[in-house]
């Protein structure tokens, strides 16, 4: 077996000994491998790809979801294995597989662990492995991205808080595939294909990976005191008891539309719609090493 490694410099956790730290577990277990650092955006896609047409059957992303989301994105439908190891602010698809957050653990559970197939995600064909997002935790993936000095969970919840405070919820209406429709101002709308954003918030507990289904949660802007309430839930599994805020829906595929423009996110890449973007989902079509 060979192995491929990409590196993010610039995740969450710090990866500068990473290298050190690979190649040591690989000279005693006598692995081919190679570790190449990403320069910018979009240049984990470009050392996928170049794994691929170098041979190389198992392709590891080494930090957050971003990174997983590039390196992942070549991988949809083919026979080679991606890794996982988690250096990012909220390691969410790491989390949803129970792979572990040390990285000694996650580097030899990737030489040890046998490959497993999960669905992917897709708003309007683009690619996504953990979660989607429309409303206020699209907005704060944006200015995260745009503002955060520093990587890791503090800013997170920075920008989630002052978000929060001034939020006003957009109009959209989802148009499901039975033809029924549904109006709302959500404050969050997530399509996910795991049960847990990052961070440990397991916003959609009902959900599995491989379970050929989306999970839509709808959640209405409540007030301050409410929030408070339900917030110790999003982190335990109970989010959804709170039915006078919270719908949840199963599904294969749905169609959002809105008048104005929104933000959107993929696995927290923000992005831009017209207006309009079609969510659906493909059965197991990733190979992913996990526990």
């Amino acid at each position: 077996m060979s192995y491929f490694f990409i590196i993010n410099p610039n995740a969450g956790k710090k990866t500068t000994d990473i290298e050190r730290i690979i190649g040591a577990e690989c000279a005693l277990r006598r692995i081919k491998w190679e570790a190449h650092f990403t320069q910018d955006k979009g240049h984990a896609r470009q050392l996928s790809r170049r794994a691929l047409i170098a041979g190389f059957h198992n392709i590891i992303a080494v930090g957050g979801d971003g990174t997983i989301r590039e390196v992942a994105e070549p991988l949809v439908g083919r026979e080679q294995n991606l890794g996982i190891l988690p250096c990012g602010s909220g390691n969410g698809l790491a989390r949803n597989l129970f792979i572990p957050l040390d990285i000694s653990q996650a580097l030899k559970g990737i030489f040890e662990w046998r490959a497993r197939e999960i669905d992917v995600g897709l708003a309007d064909g683009n690619p996504f492995f953990c979660a989607a997002g429309i409303g206020l935790d699209a907005e704060v993936a944006k200015l995260f991205n745009e503002n955060a000095r520093r990587r890791g969970i503090l800013p997170y919840v920075y920008f989630s808080v002052k978000t929060f405070i001034n939020y006003k919820p957009q109009v959209i209406s989802a148009h499901f595939a039975d033809g029924s429709r549904l109006r709302m101002k959500p404050l969050v709308f997530s399509v996910l294909n795991g049960r847990e954003y990052g961070g440990g918030a397991k916003i959609a507990p009902n959900a599995f990976l491989d379970d050929g289904l989306l999970n839509v949660i709808f959640v209405r802007k409540p007030n301050l005191f409410r929030s408070l309430v339900a917030l110790p839930d999003l982190f335990n599994g109970k989010f959804l008891r709170h039915k006078d805020i919270v719908s949840e829906f199963r599904l294969k595929s749905l169609t959002i539309k809105s008048s104005e423009r929104f933000v959107y996110h993929l696995d927290g890449e923000d992005f831009k719609s017209e207006g309009e973007i079609r969510f659906s989902v493909l059965e197991k079509m990733l190979r992913v090493k996990a526990p």
